[in-house]
């Protein structure tokens, strides 16, 4: 047997090593930032599932290399999210989607409401190429720290220039907030137009949103 397939079957036989290891064990050697730490894991690093990591939680995983199919459940903000990835880096499809409602882990901000729809993407390597879809918020409130209504949100993808997420947040005679997340760059952009007496508008005066007596902002947060 050639030197190559000796080292072809060495790595395999590493991958399939590491790959089926305890996720438990595998988690005791990563850096995590303070608070992010797991809890609860259990299972392998093709599939497993943990009861908490961050403000996420439960989370579970199921990978399928063979296949090209990934799927990931994680509880955020009261609501179960499923991202569903298919196909291999030189052409790949995934998608997001809310599934259900569900109690999720205590955070600084808690958001409530219900979602529906679906963001799908395609892409090449590392790179988004095309998306489609959206995601509804329907009566979103914001419960802490603070209690405000917030209405209703539409969120939409673009891959023109650098995945970028968009909202807009709306609630009719009080406010409307547009949003742009720039992954790439840490950049987020806010924009909006608030009526004097809105319930949002003492909270956006005291985060430095919004300048008192103002009815319109805009802020970038991170790189410029």
């Amino acid at each position: 047997m050639s030197r190559r397939l000796w080292m072809l079957g060495a790595l395999v036989f590493v991958l399939t090593l590491v790959l089926n290891a305890p996720a438990a064990f595998v988690a005791r050697f990563v850096p995590w930032a303070p608070g992010w730490q797991p809890q609860g894991i259990e299972g392998t690093l093709w599939r497993g599932r943990a009861e908490r990591l961050g403000a996420v939680g439960p989370l579970s995983w199921n990978i399928r290399p063979l296949r090209g199919q990934a799927q990931v459940r994680a509880g955020y903000q009261q609501q179960a999210w499923e991202l569903s990835a298919y196909g291999w880096p030189w052409a790949w499809k995934a998608e997001l989607a809310p599934i259900a409602s569900l109690v999720t882990p205590a955070a600084g901000h808690v958001l409530d409401g219900r979602w529906q729809g679906r963001l799908s993407m395609s892409g090449l390597g590392a790179s988004c190429t095309s998306s489609q879809g959206d995601l509804q918020g329907k009566d979103l409130a914001l419960l802490s720290p603070w209690m405000v209504v917030l209405g209703n949100a539409h969120l939409t993808l673009e891959c023109r220039e650098g995945l970028k997420l968009l909202a807009e947040v709306r609630r009719d005679g009080e406010h409307r907030f547009e949003i742009g997340v720039e992954p790439a760059v840490s950049r987020v952009t806010v924009s909006g137009w608030v009526e004097p007496a809105a319930m949002v508008t003492p909270v956006l005066v005291q985060t430095g949103l919004l300048k008192a007596g103002a009815s319109q902002f805009e802020k970038v947060l991170g790189k410029r």
